[in-house]
């Protein structure tokens, strides 16, 4: 198993009660995710159960039974094979997918790559590094005008003081 056929899905971000149960903090929702397993620092554990509280999860891990065994899991990611993450709905994309992309303005500018995308609430926002320095697009119908996973590039349409330095 390589990091590339992993993706991260949550971290622990501590433990419930003294039998080993580690709380997890998704990245997203995990709703459809069949977890049968997961990858914690390169080992992988399997669920014994899990169950969504309070906008965590709390999960049994197979081999973890005592509280310090959980609590020396805390800070780092819980992982899934990508292959067991179902397909998103048409349009829509997980964050995972879009890093790593380049993008270009409809006009044919390079932007540079996304490093990262912020959560906002309203919209999701496009973290752009690249010749410009540090760009941040909203994730709106107004900008995105075509995602291609083929050739791992997003096309946006700018608005006028999107780019650093425009007023």
């Amino acid at each position: 198993m390589s990091k590339k056929d992993t993706v991260a899905i949550g971290r622990i971000t501590g433990v419930h009660g003294i039998k080993g149960e580690i709380k997890v903090a998704p990245y997203g929702d995990l709703e459809g995710l069949a977890w049968k397993s997961v990858y914690i620092a390169d080992k992988e554990y399997k669920i014994i159960r899990s169950r969504p509280h309070k906008g965590i999860y709390l999960v049994v891990l197979d081999g973890v039974s005592t509280r310090d065994e959980a609590g020396s899991l805390t800070g780092r990611d819980v992982s899934v094979l990508k292959e067991d993450i179902p397909e998103p709905p048409e349009d829509e994309y997980y964050y995972f997918d879009l890093i790593g992309m380049e993008v270009w303005t409809d006009d044919n500018r390079f932007l540079g790559k996304i490093i990262n995308i912020i959560a906002t609430g309203s919209n999701d926002v496009l973290e752009i590094k690249g010749p410009l320095g540090e760009v941040l697009v909203p994730a709106t119908v107004e900008m995105i005008q075509e995602v291609s996973m083929e050739r791992k590039k997003v096309t946006v349409h700018l608005l006028q003081g999107i780019l650093p330095g425009e007023q």
